[in-house]
């Protein structure tokens, strides 16, 4: 995984032009493989995740697919984060409720 990591870091710039090709949803690297879902260990960019060639790394394989996975779902992101905001603000509200009926109830017991 380490190796992973800093090979990541290596691709990464020398790859400005492989993640703009991947922007545009390419379902398979350039050698015809489907991306697999890394996270990079490198210190620069740790934890962060990328799509790379499943045969990097291999001896002989010199695919170098590499694309940001963030990169690829920021509209997505975005949305998920306003849908988030409003279901918060949903279950404020439903929280509101439920202690007016509470203290309703508590009201009409006593």
């Amino acid at each position: 995984m380490a190796s992973q990591g800093s090979q990541a870091a290596r691709s990464s710039s020398a790859s400005g032009r492989n993640s703009n090709q991947g922007r545009r949803q390419r379902t398979n690297c350039y050698c015809g493989e489907r991306p697999v879902l890394v996270t990079s260990s490198t210190a620069e960019n740790l934890g962060w995740r990328f799509w790379g060639c499943v045969n990097y790394g291999q001896i002989g394989e010199e695919c170098r697919y590499f694309v940001w996975a963030e990169s690829e779902q920021e509209p997505q992101v975005a949305r998920l984060k306003r849908k988030i905001t409003g279901l918060k603000g949903k279950v404020t509200t439903v929280e509101r409720m439920l202690i007016m009926v509470v203290v309703v109830a508590l009201v009409g017991v006593t």
